[in-house]
């Protein structure tokens, strides 16, 4: 109970500022900040790892936002055009959302070094197995493997930073 106190305390405005950003009617954000933290409540043992929390957060409040949209335009699709708000698709805050995390990524890829990167490609991109890429390159699956997870360390762990 004390640990989630102190997430929401320490999260609150950041997450109401992050929904602001998408929805103007301040009742429906609040409505909506109150949604991702009733939901980081129920899911609370995911809460654990600090590394991971941040990324967490934020990724439920994206969702939430999403859910948002979804049921509005479920709601205002029965009722007369005049109601209709005047706010961003939800398809397109998801498309750009997507859009802007592939990139940070990409960039992300660039630092990485040429073999790991290689064997990242060939195994995630390419469905290449690590025994296979491990033959190719004469070396044993266990470095291909390892290889591999640092790059998705670094990815993970450096993509809540931009």
């Amino acid at each position: 109970m004390e640990y989630f106190e102190k997430i929401y305390l320490d999260y609150k405005h950041q997450v109401y500022f992050f929904v602001k950003k998408f929805i103007s009617n301040m009742e429906d954000v609040e409505d909506v900040v109150q949604e991702v933290f009733v939901h980081l409540w129920k899911h609370s043992s995911a809460l654990k790892n600090p590394q991971t929390l941040e990324a967490i957060i934020f990724k439920t409040a994206h969702q939430e936002i999403s859910n948002f949209y979804r049921k509005n335009k479920m709601l205002f699709s029965f009722s007369d055009e005049s109601l209709i708000k005047d706010e961003a698709d939800p398809e397109k805050i998801d498309t750009e959302f997507k859009e802007d995390q592939l990139q940070k990524i990409h960039n992300l890829l660039e630092k990485v070094p040429e073999r790991s990167k290689s064997f990242f490609y060939k195994n995630k991109l390419e469905k290449i197995s690590y025994s296979q890429i491990a033959k190719e390159n004469n070396i044993s699956k266990t470095a291909v493997e390892k290889q591999v997870s640092k790059v998705i360390r670094h990815i993970k762990s450096n993509l809540n930073l931009f």
